[in-house]
Parts: C-alpha cells; sequence; structure tokens
C-alpha cells in the first residue's frame, strides 16, 4: 500500500509542476461575420485600443516617419513620443508601416528606438495582396 500513496504523491506533485510553466493565452481577434454567398463583401478590420502605428515613406531623398499624425524628419523627436507612450503603456502593439522606397537603415533604426523604449509587441504591417500567391 505504501508504493501506490508514494506513486500518487509523485503523480500529483509532477502535475502540479507541469502546470505552473503555461503561458497566459490571449485573447485573438477573430472575423466571425456570415458573409454573403454571391458577392464579396469588403471586409473592415477594426483598429485595436491602443495601438501606435509608425509610418515612414521616402519624400526627396528624405525618410519622413510619422505617428498619430506627427511628421518628423528626424528621428529624435520620434523617439520622444514612443518614450512618452511607452512609459504610460509598454504593452501597446507598435506597428511599423514601412514604404517599400525607405532605406533598410531606417527602417532598422525606428525598429531599434522601439526596442529600446522597451515596447513588448513591435510587428511589421504587409501588403495584403504582396501576400497572396497566384
Amino acid at each position: 500500500m505504501t508504493p501506490l500513496i508514494d506513486v500518487v504523491f509523485l503523480l500529483l506533485i509532477f502535475f502540479i509542476c507541469a502546470s505552473t510553466g503555461h503561458l497566459r493565452e490571449l485573447l485573438l481577434p477573430t472575423d466571425f461575420a456570415a458573409g454573403a454567398i454571391g458577392e464579396k463583401a469588403p471586409r473592415q478590420i477594426e483598429k485595436p485600443l491602443g495601438e501606435v502605428r509608425v509610418k515612414l515613406r521616402r519624400e526627396l531623398d528624405t525618410t519622413v516617419f510619422q505617428v498619430e499624425g506627427l511628421e518628423f524628419l528626424e528621428l529624435e523627436p520620434l523617439e520622444e513620443i514612443l518614450r512618452a507612450l511607452a512609459e504610460t503603456a509598454i504593452e501597446i502593439p507598435v506597428i511599423l508601416e514601412i514604404n517599400g522606397e525607405v532605406p533598410l537603415g531606417d527602417a532598422l533604426s525606428v525598429y531599434d528606438v522601439c526596442r529600446a523604449v522597451r515596447f513588448r509587441s513591435i510587428q511589421f504591417a504587409a501588403d495584403p495582396g504582396l501576400l497572396r500567391r497566384k
């Protein structure tokens, strides 16, 4: 009888230890709309609360940084705004929309700034038309 009790306690300890190391599952936004059969309805994507979009585009051999409707020609003011946003809530997702003409060095500089101010989620936006295979 004693070995059976030992096995039960060992199994209990195993399951307790195995269940504590799991990552927390987060709610993913999913579109469950019924949709039309004969026609394609335009799909509207809702902007999640607290999302920060940083857009980079090229104008006259200069990279223009845009965040929250403000445009900058230098990285320092953008860094100040991102630092202020990160101090408020670092869990806000940052989405980088980078035009194809922007040099890779500028894109990586913005990514590095986002990492330096400790944002937890930095994502890159992609054009869905470029992702479809024909």
